[in-house]
């Protein structure tokens, strides 16, 4: 949620942003709110954009896309798309990622790790802090934090499903 009290969520074919909002009457609508055809480039098959948080301060959408293995911070007010300088690391298979002050954690599901980022400034840069291997046979996907703690979805992509519904939730812990 960003603080014009909408939802945004990405396409993972595309590079497109969606805008959930309060329309007129009150009902909620979905609606292109940036199609960065052009300047995020397509790379097919795969996924493109996934994860997708706001900036503490409102002014920044950071999105992860886990094709090429890059971060991209959007401008709310302009809409201006720029690349997260994160040196050598990437973040390829980036899925769901989450943010708490200037710590990101990308969830990357094949790749089986989730990488713990300090951003820098303006949300512009970054440097690797650690990476945790997670199960071979888990996909995880998605993550949120909850009471210092990074809950992560097991989405079981490519398995059979070996554990029950209510295993697909794993709790790591955060320093």
């Amino acid at each position: 949620m960003a603080p014009d009290g909408a939802a945004y969520f990405t396409d993972s074919n595309q590079p497109r942003i969606w805008r959930v909002a309060q329309g007129t009457g009150g009902a909620w609508q979905a609606s292109l709110w940036l199609d960065a055809t052009g300047t995020i480039p397509v790379v097919l098959p795969g996924f493109n954009l996934g994860g997708i948080v706001a900036t503490p301060n409102g002014r920044y959408l950071l999105v992860s896309q886990g094709t090429t293995g890059k971060l991209w911070r959007i401008d709310l007010a302009t809409k201006a798309v720029v690349p997260v300088d994160l040196g050598p690391t990437s973040i390829v298979n980036a899925d769901g990622i989450v943010l708490r002050g200037h710590r990101l954690w990308v969830v990357q599901n094949f790749t089986r790790q989730i990488s713990e980022l300090k951003l820098e400034g303006d949300w512009d840069s970054g440097k690797l802090v650690s990476v945790t291997p997670t199960p071979p046979n888990r996909t995880f996907t998605t993550a949120k934090i909850a009471k210092g703690h990074l809950l992560v979805v097991d989405s079981q992509f490519g398995f059979a499903p070996p554990f029950a519904a209510e295993d697909r939730v794993v709790v790591i812990d955060l320093p």
